[in-house]
């Protein structure tokens, strides 16, 4: 049973809660409402529900009948939907759009290892809008890589495929540089599973490295909640040929690291996502690949890797 009802105690009346839980590349969220229909999932989450007793992040929601401005110090505005501001228990995050008025149509209150939060969601801003997921992204995917960012793993741009043999091939890369494109060709040519086409994690596991699919899918539309180890990477260029160059040392962590998803409001998560970036580029070959869009690129890599 996916959305469970337990008791909660609330001003020494006991009230009938609804619960449901997701897990994101080994990241378990927690969802408690007074309603199941404020557990709403998005259609690509869905894929990611799980059953679990305890969460990693325990997230409760509430609806407010409005949310005025913030006067606490402001960390990082993203530039789309969501900024960053701190006080004294932790970080609060506002989402905004022109289309829903002019107030944050929701505000998320975390503390600071992340494992709690609550979610307000604004009435004034969602009275007439007709299904609300409180976890649509990017909440979800902030409270992911904030949680890995902490001593645990790191989000990358990237689609990760899984060959027929269970191999693990990650291919990182900017906005357009080919992940659909290649995720595609794969899933035309070879026997392969695509864990996400644009966001994949990166974690630990018996002592190797593994990827995990997410949610956030790009183009191509893949999704998938299964890991697999990773046993090369490729960091995707276009080229006039399908070439594939070794990358080592401090350049394999620069670009490594010119793909991935760090938080940027605080030393300690910035400075172990560069250290992990150093441990996974002296543990898994990397490579430069250079690449044609077509079926010869598959090719490339299968010849390279037998």
């Amino acid at each position: 049973m996916l959305a469970e009802t337990l008791p909660m105690t609330v001003c020494r009346q006991t009230k009938m809660v609804h619960r449901r839980c997701v897990r994101i590349g080994e990241v378990f969220l927690g969802l408690v409402a007074s309603s199941i229909n404020d557990l709403r999932l998005t259609e690509e989450l869905e894929a990611f529900k799980s059953e679990t007793p305890g969460c990693d992040i325990e997230i409760s929601i509430e609806w407010v009948q409005e949310l005025p401005g913030l006067e606490n110090k402001r960390l990082f505005d993203s530039g789309s939907v969501w900024t960053l501001y701190t006080d004294d228990a932790g970080f609060i995050f506002d989402f905004s759009t022109p289309i829903l008025g002019k107030q944050p149509y929701k505000r998320l209150y975390v503390n600071r290892d992340f494992s709690e939060a609550r979610l307000l969601l604004n009435r004034a801003c969602l009275s007439k809008t007709a299904d609300v997921y409180p976890l649509e992204y990017p909440l979800d995917e902030l409270l992911v890589t904030n949680w890995l960012a902490l001593g645990r793993g790191v989000e990358v741009h990237g689609c990760g495929l899984v060959d027929h043999e269970n191999v693990g091939h990650l291919f990182l890369g900017h906005s357009g540089a080919g992940k659909s494109t290649t995720s595609l060709l794969w899933r035309l040519l070879r026997d392969v599973r695509v864990l996400s086409d644009d966001r994949i994690i990166l974690r630990d596991f018996a002592n190797e490295t593994w990827m995990y699919g997410t949610p956030w899918h790009g183009e191509a539309g893949f999704a998938s909640a299964e890991k697999v180890r990773i046993r090369r990477i490729f960091v995707l260029e276009h080229g006039a040929k399908n070439e594939i160059l070794p990358l080592s040392g401090n350049r394999a962590v620069a670009e490594l690291f010119a793909r991935c998803f760090p938080p940027f409001h605080g030393h300690q998560p910035l400075n172990f996502t560069l250290s992990y970036l150093h441990h996974i580029a002296n543990s898994v070959p990397c490579f430069v690949f250079r690449f044609l869009p077509n079926h010869s690129a598959v090719e490339k890599i299968l010849e390279f890797c037998r």
